[in-house]
């Protein structure tokens, strides 16, 4: 993740973006001649990358690492060679001048930033960013834009990274990109999942157990943790919250998260303005996905003869309370979501 802040230093100006021979890399010409060149880590970066990560302080690592572990050299011999895991990794590399290709041999000048990412077993990769603090607020979300690129083009579909609910800058960086959270047992930290194509993310992995898409503000869900015991695969996104164009199905397009689900949950009052429309724009766009709503406010009870309907079956959708507890929950959603397989 990022251990930055958010305010971009005055000594950058504004860097170009010219063609680039493959994605992920570039190069950006800064203030005063220098060049920024964006490229693949190697074996040969390892020196470079001791030398940025002895430059974080103690509350760099911390928001990094969720501890005060300053990294050996294993461990960075590890990050350089990445790609033999099946991951990636980019350098941001200070290079001077100098007009010619940017090539891996570019190695010359001083890391300021590296992003990369992990294989995982659901086909996601785990991102990790870092970024030096004299070169903080721009060049993290420009390093992560070059990874998500070289992701995409490696067929990997989303990224995820464990985040600190603290880190306002990795925090913002997430929400801007776009992003939905998985279930956590903790309120200290997020599980995010962010795009390498598209608005939103897709669902991770095989679809074997029950998808539950949960629409919350802020995309944290209190039952999310019981959900997953229970056997339920939980994606929560913020619904219409910050600009509606960033969500498909208010904007009359297929999501991706919504078309995969086997049951939404609207986890807010549907009389608010935005979220009655989301609740409009399931029934036209997303019509064979059964449609809940979880109010704050005490509802009747749900019993196992409630009507399941999805949305466009009835003028309205089943409601449950939050106050009914997880369990009541839980047990209404697996209800909702039983229907035949397509």
């Amino acid at each position: 993740m990022e251990t930055s802040g958010v305010e971009r230093p005055e000594h950058v100006g504004r860097v170009e973006r010219p063609e680039r021979p493959e994605p992920g890399r570039r190069r950006a010409r800064l203030p005063g001649g220098g060049l920024l060149v964006v490229r693949p880590v190697t074996p040969d970066d390892v020196d470079g990358l001791a030398a940025l990560y002895a430059g974080l302080s103690v509350d760099d690592l911390y928001t990094r690492f969720f501890s005060v572990y300053r990294p050996d050299r294993p461990f960075l011999e590890r990050v350089a060679a990445v790609a033999d895991r099946g991951g990636y990794g980019l350098v941001a590399v200070i290079a001077g001048t100098g007009t010619g290709p940017v090539v891996a041999g570019d190695a010359g000048g001083r890391i300021v930033a590296e992003a990369d990412y992990e294989p995982l077993d659901n086909c996601d990769g785990e991102l990790a960013i870092t970024v030096a603090a004299g070169w903080r607020g721009w060049l993290g979300p420009y390093l992560l834009d070059a990874l998500i690129e070289a992701a995409a083009a490696r067929g990997v579909p989303n990224l995820e990274a464990d985040v600190l609910v603290t880190n306002a800058a990795m925090g913002a960086l997430v929400r801007s990109r776009g992003y939905a959270t998985m279930p956590t047992d903790d309120w200290v930290t997020v599980r995010a999942v962010i795009p390498t194509a598209g608005r939103v993310p897709t669902w991770p992995g095989p679809h074997e157990r029950r998808r539950i898409l949960v629409e919350a503000p802020g995309a944290r869900w209190h039952a999310g943790e019981a959900a997953e015991e229970a056997g339920l695969d939980v994606l929560v996104c913020p619904g219409p919250l910050g600009t509606r164009t960033r969500c498909p199905a208010l904007a009359g397009e297929r999501c991706p998260l919504a078309a995969g689900a086997d049951a939404i949950v609207v986890a807010h009052d549907a009389e608010d303005e935005r979220w009655g429309a989301l609740l409009d724009a399931h029934r036209r766009v997303h019509p064979g996905v059964p449609v809940c709503v979880e109010t704050p406010h005490p509802a009747a009870p749900v019993t196992s003869g409630a009507a399941l309907a999805a949305p466009g079956d009835e003028p309205s959708v089943p409601r449950i309370s939050r106050d009914a507890g997880a369990p009541a929950i839980i047990a209404f959603l697996e209800r909702l979501a039983r229907r035949p397989d397509p």
